[in-house]
């Protein structure tokens, strides 16, 4: 039976006295300077969060400067903007997708139209696990103002925290391209790279980058997340973005199965792994998790030791439930987890195209 691929997981991130990502300006506080972070309302509580778009700009930052890649080159127009749209050349392409819509410019042999590719990558917001954690913070600037002028206030918003987030990225859509109009690749960017390309045998629009080159690409994805950084305010707000805790595994479909598997203990202080949500979860996709090979499972645990309120329930469930253990491997460090994931990327590949 064919099968599609997916690498997914689950992060959970630590703010620190953080305000990674915030949402301008607001009205009626007591400063006109006033500062506020991006937060979601659910009743009467306050959950700060990071935007999806700003975890991926982390993301790939961190891909530029370890690992090499190139930003792809970005066209600006009166009412958009898009990059070169070219998933061979720059990997950021390939791996977060595109849209872009070309139009006709004299002396170009560029192929006009629009063209997009769907990203192999989805990601969803970075959300505190704890309510009501948003802290107001008001200072001012008098640094060497003449004594006799006024300082001039401000306020600022920041939160300690946890946040947490999913990932999915299908691993058959990396690297593989469709010619035409409102998909992957035009006619002059295909015929710039044809010989870097191997025609799928069954479908004659269809290419693909070689096998090792769409591995290396998602592995260093994957080794790029356990080096994440970034976020707003870090000179004087500076927080650690690099996971705390992941639970990563490969999964039949395109689903992310790993939600909102990190809640609040009783007394909403400290974070704890939903065990009861977790099993419900792996009943469900009992068939559809897929081991790399046999001397692999098909989730990968790495955990910072303190963090997580129920740590002994966990590990003691991980090693001796086999609701647990016959699928998930503890490994660690979230970095030595995320590193062993991507030891596990070539043996999936092995039955793809």
């Amino acid at each position: 039976m064919k099968t599609y691929p997916v690498l997914t997981g689950a992060v959970l991130i630590e703010a620190n006295g953080a305000a990674l990502n915030n949402a301008g300006q607001a009205e009626g506080l007591r400063v006109e300077n006033a500062i506020v972070v991006k937060q979601i309302r659910i009743g009467r509580f306050r959950y700060p969060y990071v935007s999806g778009q700003a975890w991926r700009r982390w993301w790939r930052e961190v891909l530029y400067a370890d690992f090499g890649w190139t930003p792809s080159e970005v066209t600006r127009k009166t009412k958009s903007a898009y990059t070169k749209g070219d998933p061979i050349a720059y990997e950021e392409d390939d791996i977060f997708g595109y849209m872009a819509a070309r139009k006709r410019e004299k002396n170009s042999e560029r192929t006009t139209g629009t063209y997009r590719r769907i990203s192999p990558l989805k990601n969803s917001l970075l959300i505190s696990v704890l309510p009501n954690v948003i802290t107001s913070d008001f200072g001012h600037f008098s640094r060497n103002l003449p004594p006799d002028t006024d300082i001039i206030p401000f306020e600022s918003e920041h939160y300690t925290t946890y946040l947490q987030g999913v990932f999915t990225i299908s691993l058959l859509d990396v690297g593989r391209f469709e010619l035409g109009e409102m998909r992957d690749l035009s006619k002059d960017i295909l015929q710039a790279h044809i010989n870097e390309l191997e025609k799928d045998a069954n479908n004659d629009r269809i290419y693909r980058l070689p096998k090792e080159k769409r591995i290396e690409r998602v592995q260093q994805v994957i080794i790029a997340l356990s080096r994440l950084r970034g976020g707003a305010h870090l000179a004087r707000n500076l927080s650690d973005v690099t996971p705390i805790v992941v639970l990563v595994g490969f999964v039949d479909g395109g689903n992310a199965p790993f939600q909102r598997l990190f809640s609040p203990d009783e007394n909403n202080e400290r974070v704890v792994l939903n065990m009861e949500r977790l099993k419900s979860m792996l009943t469900d996709y009992k068939d559809r998790l897929l081991k790399p090979d046999n001397n692999s499972k098909a989730i990968v645990f790495g955990y910072r030791p303190t963090v997580l309120a129920n740590e002994h329930e966990v590990l003691t469930a991980f090693e001796k439930d086999s609701s647990f253990s016959d699928c998930i491997e503890i490994v660690g460090t979230p970095q030595q987890a995320l590193e062993r994931v991507a030891e596990l990327v070539p043996p999936v590949f092995q039955n793809l195209p």
